[in-house]
């Protein structure tokens, strides 16, 4: 039997620099039915020129407007469910991934026919045996949507594919079985939690969320918004993980969400005004008194 097809996406927006070392690293997967499509949110820095001279034999679909990274993501699954694709493997325009990563979750997502999305081991780039993701956790009494081992040294302490509450969206293999049964990415999310999202919306139609360790990607962290903790980042992170919570919590869990979420928050601005990062933290009160107003309006 052949191998199932899969499609890599890569959303890209303004990346020219790191399509070149992700896109190389796909291009020397050993998974032998891999297809790679660059969707482009309408960069200004000449992205789909360089992906059109430097990589021919990459399929490139470029938007007219930025439409948010599950926007793209969307762009991408509609063309693969229009030509039949197995199994879409999404990612971030800063990744790099392991020759056998592809191989690795379409082996775990046969193994588990009820997965609707499997995430690797994902690694800081920079400090490539730290663990910047092995799954992920929600918690809902606190309102904490938190990755499972980040930061820690990758000491062999996950060895099986197990069952997690979500994977990140800055890589995962998506059934499209399963896709075209819970839906794709939601665009309420401009950015941060649209993954989550989607995870939750698939274990309540009755798919799993499986965490695959042998499949290692390693990830420029936060190098779509800026590098680094920046204002932009700490604005969407709040109100995106707000409307998670809005859309999934129950009411008796905001007791602990508010207090919690407000605990978190001074803690976060006293140290960073102390640092003297003061467009942080009108980032965090801008996050805050935005989504109390979208609650409000709700």
């Amino acid at each position: 039997m052949s191998a199932p097809s899969v499609l890599a996406v890569v959303v890209n927006w303004n990346g020219r620099e790191l399509l070149e070392p992700c896109l190389g690293t796909l291009l020397e997967s050993s998974y032998p039915n891999l297809g790679i499509m660059v969707v482009d949110n309408a960069s200004e820095d000449g992205s789909p020129a360089f992906v059109r001279e430097h990589f021919g034999s990459v399929r490139l679909l470029a938007s007219d407007e930025n439409l948010g990274y599950a926007g793209g993501a969307n762009l991408g699954l509609r063309e693969a469910a229009r030509e039949g694709v197995d199994y879409v493997f999404l990612l971030n325009n800063d990744t790099e991934v392991a020759e056998d990563a592809v191989a690795e979750l379409v082996r775990a997502a046969q193994a588990h026919p009820r997965a609707a999305l499997l995430g690797p081991m994902i690694y800081y780039h920079d400090r490539p045996d730290v663990i910047w993701s092995a799954g992920g956790r929600v918690t809902y009494w606190t309102g904490d949507i938190r990755h499972l081992g980040i930061r820690t040294e990758d000491t062999g302490q996950y060895v099986e594919a197990t069952e997690v509450d979500y994977v990140t969206g800055c890589a995962v293999l998506v059934s499209m079985a399963a896709a075209r049964e819970v839906g794709f990415m939601s665009t309420e999310y401009f950015m941060y939690n649209e993954d989550t999202d989607w995870c939750i919306r698939a274990k309540r139609a009755g798919y799993s969320v499986i965490f695959v360790p042998r499949a290692r990607v390693w990830h420029k962290v936060s190098m779509s918004s800026g590098g680094g903790l920046t204002p932009f980042k700490i604005y969407h992170r709040l109100l995106s993980t707000f409307r998670f919570f809005r859309k999934y919590a129950r009411p008796y869990h905001w007791l602990g969400i508010v207090p919690a979420t407000l605990a978190r928050a001074c803690v976060f601005v006293v140290r960073e005004l102390l640092s003297g990062r003061a467009g942080n933290v009108a980032a965090v009160a801008r996050g805050l008194c935005d989504a109390a107003s979208e609650k409000r309006r709700t």
